[in-house]
C-alpha cells in the first residue's frame, strides 16, 4: 500500500471511528458492567449462574457466604440487567439475563490462557 493510499484510508478510518463510537450515556452503561465485573465475589456468582439458576441461599451454600452479603450482591447484579429472577414456590431463582455475560467470561478466559502461553 502507498504512502497515499495509506492515509486515505487512515482518514477514512478516523471519521468512521468518530461517527460510531457509542454516547455517553451507552458507555456510562459500559462501564458500570465492567465495574461490576471487577468484584470477585459477583463473578463467582455470574459463574455459579451460569451453570444453573439458583436461590440466595444456594448461592450462599456454594461460596460459603451469609445471605445477606450474596443477596447484597444480587441487587447490584440486578440493577445492571446482568441477572434476573423468577419465584419458583417459595424461593426467588437468580438467572444469568443472557449468553453474551457469560461469553464476555469465556473469552476473559481464552485471553489468559493466550497470555499465560505467550510465556
Amino acid at each position: 500500500m502507498s504512502e497515499q493510499n495509506f492515509e486515505i484510508e487512515h482518514q477514512k478510518a478516523l471519521h468512521n471511528l468518530k461517527q460510531n463510537l457509542p454516547d455517553n450515556q451507552d458507555l456510562e452503561a459500559m462501564v458500570n458492567v465492567f465495574k461490576a465485573f471487577g468484584d470477585m465475589t459477583r463473578v463467582k456468582i455470574i459463574l455459579a449462574l451460569s451453570e444453573t439458576p439458583l436461590s440466595v441461599g444456594e448461592i450462599a451454600d456454594t461460596l460459603d457466604m451469609s445471605q445477606s452479603s450474596i443477596s447484597h450482591q444480587l441487587s447490584i447484579l440486578k440493577q445492571l440487567n446482568l441477572v434476573s429472577n423468577a419465584r419458583r414456590g417459595r424461593n426467588i431463582h437468580y438467572r444469568l439475563s443472557d449468553q453474551h455475560i457469560i461469553t464476555i467470561f469465556n473469552q476473559t478466559k481464552e485471553h489468559i490462557i493466550e497470555d499465560d502461553n505467550d510465556y
